[in-house]
């Protein structure tokens, strides 16, 4: 006989989950004690992927952890359907791989998994080892409940998102293929995914984001060249001057780059009150950021907004020379590339050659299209349904994030990846400012709202 999976689910228990992950340092990459805190970080994806598989294990549901290379370990487990004729899957999302830390700029040990004033400090709080205790959570209680299924419930906790996902996500879809289908051999029919689901307070009102696309990735790399020589003869060849000037050329570039305003965004942008942002971003580019000045107040907000507006492009790495005195032969820098929707990548890379010129070479290293997914899809609809149960005050919103996720893996095998991890936060948390950033932390009270809301959804669409 079958019990109320919500009675089931245990907060307590989701909290222990989300501090004993934080406590193993998962970091990517991995191997390197610096970016860990001092802590070794080799083989933590693993033992990550192994705690979930314990944890599953324990109440009779059956796992794997699959390796693509030793020690980039992926949890997958699976509570399959009972019914004599089931549809698709589902599956939950989640990576366990985070990314480095500077220890001395935290207030608390990232790897401490404290809990201090109603919050649980680490890094993966929020990004996103949270949302794989909420998924450890509902999987118990669903296989707790006993509650009969019409699909197959996948869970992945997968390795390696924070670096394209070769060894985690897009290497298991490549070679593994099976462990995201059920068996008749169907694709799943939806995922349920990161960063969606969240609230954010505008103007007053609470929306919650519904994520149904993210922008494409280019990580791209420049090489400049010159001529070595004694840095107390200077010439004009200098490779470090040659990178410095196309790192500049293309920050210029990005400072005029025109607008772009798909309908999701514009959409969107009408529902929070900023439909004016979405007229005038195109004829009037510093009109629209002025009003997005004025009525957004959260800096991280505001750039967030900014940012699905328009493609971007962001050095964020530069290496050149090895030694005061020696002029250096050659220089490298690496640039964040986001595209929108619609963006042809290859245009956009020729277009960043014609800025840099003979100054540097342009290389693609990863390359991962824009994803959109339809926001009629019956998952959507759950997701509505739950949030206004669960806060008929708050608004539901579709959005489109400019981070990516692993969904783009699940889109080569058609599986539409929903971004759903819901949290109430209060309005003045920096939640998107805690994202890769310092003291990361999520507060209990959000993990309490957003933990039913999540196992409504999944229980709606697979409970038969």
């Amino acid at each position: 006989m079958s019990r109320d999976a919500s009675s089931l689910l245990d907060l307590d228990e989701c909290i222990e989950h989300l501090r004993a992950l934080i406590r193993i340092p998962s970091v990517n990459p991995p191997g390197v004690p610096e970016a860990a805190a001092g802590l070794d970080s080799a083989g933590a994806e693993r033992a990550a992927a192994q705690y979930c598989a314990d944890a599953l294990g324990a109440v009779g549901i059956g796992t794997e952890v699959v390796e693509i290379e030793p020690g980039r370990g992926s949890c997958i487990a699976r509570l399959p359907a009972s019914v004599s004729e089931p549809e698709a899957p589902l599956i939950l999302l989640s990576h366990l791989d985070v990314v480095p830390v500077d220890a001395e700029s935290w207030s608390r040990d990232p790897f401490g998994g404290e809990l201090i004033d109603g919050e649980v400090w680490g890094r993966g709080a929020v990004d996103m080892k949270d949302m794989v205790a909420m998924e450890l959570a509902v999987m118990l209680a669903l296989k707790r409940s006993g509650a009969p299924l019409r699909r197959d419930v996948i869970f992945a906790a997968v390795a390696d998102e924070e670096a394209g996902g070769e060894f985690g996500a897009r290497g298991l879809v490549e070679r593994r293929p099976d462990l995201f289908r059920d068996a008749h051999g169907r694709p799943a029919e939806a995922a349920l995914n990161e960063v969606g689901g969240y609230s954010m307070t505008l103007d007053g009102r609470r929306f919650y984001t519904l994520q149904v696309a993210e922008k494409g990735i280019v990580w791209t790399r420049l090489r400049s060249t010159g001529s070595p020589g004694h840095a107390s003869m200077p010439h004009t060849d200098n490779a470090a001057v040659r990178l410095a000037r196309a790192v500049a050329a293309l920050a210029e570039d990005q400072a005029g780059r025109r607008a772009v305003v798909t309908p999701l965004v514009a959409e969107m942008l009408e529902a929070i009150g900023l439909g004016e942002v979405a007229e005038l971003a195109t004829s009037d580019p510093d009109a629209a950021r002025s009003i997005l000045e004025e009525r957004v107040t959260d800096p991280v907000v505001r750039r967030s907004l900014d940012a699905m507006l328009r493609d971007t492009v962001t050095p964020t790495i530069l290496r050149s020379g090895k030694k005061v005195n020696v002029m250096p032969g050659a220089g490298e820098a690496e640039l964040d590339v986001r595209t929108l929707p619609g963006t042809d990548q290859e245009t956009l890379l020729a277009h960043l050659r014609d800025v840099v010129g003979d100054d540097a070479e342009v290389e693609p290293v990863v390359a991962l299209p824009a994803i959109e997914w339809p926001t009629d899809a019956p998952i959507v609809d759950h997701m509505r349904d739950a949030l206004e149960r669960a806060d008929p005050e708050g608004i539901p919103l579709p959005m489109m994030i400019t981070p990516g996720t692993d969904a783009k893996a699940l889109a080569q095998l058609g599986i539409p990846c929903y971004g759903f991890a819901p949290l109430r936060l209060e309005a003045d948390f920096p939640f998107l400012k805690l994202f890769h950033g310092h003291d990361e932390r999520v507060p209990v009270s959000a993990i309490a709202f957003g933990l039913p809301v999540l196992l409504d959804v999944v229980r709606s669409y697979v409970v038969d």
